[in-house]
């Protein structure tokens, strides 16, 4: 049995900074579980101690016993307000993760009787156990789960709330939202490999740490510049000295607008030499139709500049409505979908050299795909595949 005793609560500052924390967990692990993303995790129940041993140098030790898992591959940690630790990475890193629970083991557990190696540290699969660590998340913030979830369940901006946000985003550090996503092309030979990177931030994620209680996206027009001022972010990011240095081809979402802004003309002076050519600009189709002269414009300024143009999130119904030669764009990203297998799909496609398939997280995805002569996929498939090259 374990000897109940009275939590040492962390100051009031360090407990805002750790709800945040848990709320930064929520949203990666429903990110995880949306998008079928497979992570291993940890569980270090430092709750589980007795208040002597949980005082501010025990903390600073038990990060330290946790730093060979911190650098396994894609690994996130996360210090939620009950003072457990999260950590989250990619792959087995068996290694890692023994070497970071002997030390915490030998730290916490040696000579006390009441607190065992299995009651300190509990390792779990990614998206299967993904509902345990919400409901941990939840519990150690004291919040409920739609609180520290945005997605569909937050309650929408208003223009004041959007101020605020745009006041908090002028001086976050927004670099440790920005996920990358590989776009793989198939090799006529089989397997794939990465040709480009998409860079991004992730808004759920932001706004679960930011506005815990919001959903960006319940208002259409606020999420619209919510996202444009999440372009000059992104391009400012980008544009940083040393940030692109040995980068590799990729590809940014941006809206028409902010193209034709003074932040894109910053980043492309930035722009490294050896990536002249490389980058790839992704276009909403809302945002094509809203505006066509400005569309027009920025398409033929980009271009100019040797950025090439894809037309994103095209599902099969709106094939017709975006010819990419009339609109003379470089390459179009169809969603896979179910819809896809209708008769006559591949004679509503450009050449297909300029179509990345998304959504190819499925072999039936994929298959379909290679059938008809796409090359270019966005999806787990594809991407498990190319990391094993």
């Amino acid at each position: 049995m374990i000897t109940a005793v009275k939590r040492r609560d962390p100051p009031v500052v360090e407990l805002a900074a750790q709800r945040q924390e848990a709320a930064q967990l929520a949203a990666y692990l429903r990110e995880c579980q949306a998008a079928g993303i497979t992570r291993r995790a940890c569980v270090v129940h430092l709750a589980r101690l007795a208040v002597d041993r949980m005082r501010p140098h025990h903390f600073r030790l038990a990060r330290s016993a946790l730093e060979p898992l911190a650098h396994a591959d894609r690994a996130r940690v996360f210090t939620l307000p009950n003072h457990n630790i999260v950590v989250i990475w990619r792959g087995r890193a068996e290694s890692a993760a023994a070497a970071s629970r002997a030390a915490m083991t030998h730290l916490f557990s040696d000579g006390d009787k009441n607190v065992s190696a299995e009651m300190l540290w509990e390792e779990l699969e990614i998206p299967e156990h993904a509902e345990r660590l919400l409901l941990a998340a939840d519990e150690s913030s004291g919040l409920t789960l739609p609180e520290l979830s945005v997605v569909g369940g937050g309650q929408p901006f208003d223009p004041a709330i959007l101020q605020a946000l745009e006041v908090q985003l002028a001086h976050a550090d927004v670099a440790r939202f920005v996920r990358r996503h590989a776009v793989c092309k198939r090799a006529a030979e089989g397997g794939f490999r990465v040709a480009w990177e998409r860079r991004c931030l992730c808004i759920d994620e932001l706004a679960a740490t930011l506005t815990p209680l919001h959903d960006p996206k319940a208002e259409k027009w606020l999420f619209l510049r919510l996202t444009r001022t999440l372009d000059r972010r992104m391009l400012a990011l980008l544009g940083a000295p040393g940030e692109l240095a040995g980068a590799g081809a990729f590809a940014i979402n941006l809206n028409v607008s902010s193209i034709l802004a003074p932040g894109f003309l910053r980043f492309d002076a930035a722009l490294p030499a050896s990536l002249r050519g490389q980058v790839t600009i992704d276009l909403q189709p809302a945002d094509v139709l809203a505006d066509p002269s400005a569309f027009l414009f920025a398409r033929d300024f980009a271009r100019a500049r040797g950025y090439r143009m894809m037309l994103c999130c095209v599902t099969p119904d709106l094939l017709p409505v975006f010819p990419l030669e009339r609109l003379g764009l470089d390459l179009l990203q169809l969603e896979w979908s179910r819809d896809c297998l209708r008769p006559g799909m591949a004679d509503m496609l450009p050449d297909l050299s300029q179509v990345v398939l998304g959504h190819a997280d499925t072999g039936e995805a994929v298959a379909w795909g290679t059938g008809i002569g796409i090359s270019l996929f966005q999806g787990r498939v594809a991407m498990e595949a190319a990391a094993t090259l």
